[in-house]
């Protein structure tokens, strides 16, 4: 008898390009990551200085690049959610991160 992963592999590639398929899935998650890393770069600038811009850059970072990332993942893996929702959801985090950002640049 085969053994069940704990996580199960719910990618399912339609079509013939599976290739292009985990291209594509890897590229996601570096962008998560180097998301997140310049995220965390910022954050670690603001705790270095406490200047209160540098804390809003890093709160808009966040969401426009690693949150909206993050809620596309979350939100896609559930049913209830409606394809639309989760645009609007992913585009308001990102409308508000550009936000904050020009706020900081243009005071």
């Amino acid at each position: 008898m085969a053994k069940q992963s704990a996580l199960p592999l719910q990618v399912e590639v339609v079509g013939d390009n599976a290739a292009l398929a985990a291209v594509t899935i890897a590229a996601f998650f570096l962008s998560v990551v180097l998301a997140v890393f310049v995220t965390y770069r910022f954050a670690r600038g603001y705790l270095r200085t406490r200047r209160r811009p540098l804390l809003y850059l890093t709160v808009g970072l966040l969401l426009l690049a690693p949150l909206p990332m993050f809620l596309r993942l979350a939100f896609g893996n559930i049913e209830s959610v409606t394809g639309t929702e989760r645009r609007i959801l992913v585009t308001a985090s990102k409308f508000c991160g550009l936000l904050i950002i020009l706020g900081v640049v243009y005071r």
